[in-house]
């Protein structure tokens, strides 16, 4: 069975990598940031260690932010 990779970019608001199989060779900078079950997990208003907008679990750039360092990545 394949991991399900839940990718971020942490240029931009993108969520065109949540739920996919493998890492895009056109992403650079990746590293795994929590499990598949940690991503998954409710945090609660109150937990001040955990913020529900660390959805993924990879964080790196995707290739429309690599293109231009000026100019943001459209969401």
């Amino acid at each position: 069975m394949l991991k399900r990779i839940r990718l971020a970019c942490s240029e931009c608001d993108t969520d065109e990598g949540d739920g996919i199989d493998s890492i895009p060779s056109t992403w650079i900078n990746v590293t795994e940031f929590q499990s598949l079950a940690e991503s998954e997990n409710e945090v609660p208003a109150d937990d001040k260690t955990r913020s529900a907008f660390q959805w993924y679990t990879h964080l790196g750039i995707c290739p429309r932010c690599q293109t231009s360092e000026d100019t943001p990545c459209p969401t």
